[in-house]
């Protein structure tokens, strides 16, 4: 009986600390290449691998796939909490797939899409509550359509983006419903 304990704890034990081997915490800097950081450790060698960092308190602050220097697959962001804050995919330092933020109680508050670095497709936007707020079509980082849903005294409005409000918005500028109402 005590063999199967040990036998139990020790599996538990290889699998709780293999879940992390592949986790690394590397002293490192980073510099701005274009529009991609790149990154090296203290011997100037490019980061590979996951990799992370902690805040002063030793709450995660960052955890980050690299492959050659640049961000390469998932990373996700922590406040200094340690709560989530952001997921998002990059490939060779540059946005590529899905993005989301997060609000403090762990809802969606952005779900967007990039493509080689600039918004595309649909992005959808929630209250704290869960509740759609919006959702905005882009185009190789040019907003083209959308519309944002209020709130208010127990209704449901869905306005759509005007002509003016697409327009004004910039090559691959996140457009923000909660601001737009």
């Amino acid at each position: 009986m005590l063999k199967q304990y040990v036998i139990t704890f020790l599996v538990i034990l290889f699998f709780t600390c293999s879940a992390n081997a592949d986790e690394q915490k590397v002293e490192h800097t980073c510099e701005a290449v274009g529009e991609r950081f790149y990154c090296v450790d203290k011997d100037k060698q490019p980061l590979n691998g996951k990799i992370y960092d902690t805040w002063p308190n030793g709450e995660y602050k960052t955890i980050i796939n690299y492959k050659e220097g640049y961000a390469d697959g998932l990373s996700t962001y922590f406040n200094n909490e340690g709560k989530l804050m952001e997921r998002a995919y990059y490939k060779m330092g540059v946005k590529h797939g899905m993005d989301k933020v997060y609000y403090d109680n762990r809802t969606i508050k952005i779900f967007a899409n990039y493509k080689n670095g600039l918004l595309d497709g649909w992005q959808n936007f929630f209250t704290p509550q869960g509740r759609q707020r919006g959702k905005v079509y882009y185009k190789n980082g040019k907003l083209t359509e959308g519309y944002c849903i209020s709130y208010a005294h127990k209704q449901r409005r869905k306005k759509s983006l005007t002509f003016e409000q697409i327009e004004t918005v910039e090559l691959n500028q996140l457009f923000n419903c909660e601001d737009k109402q």
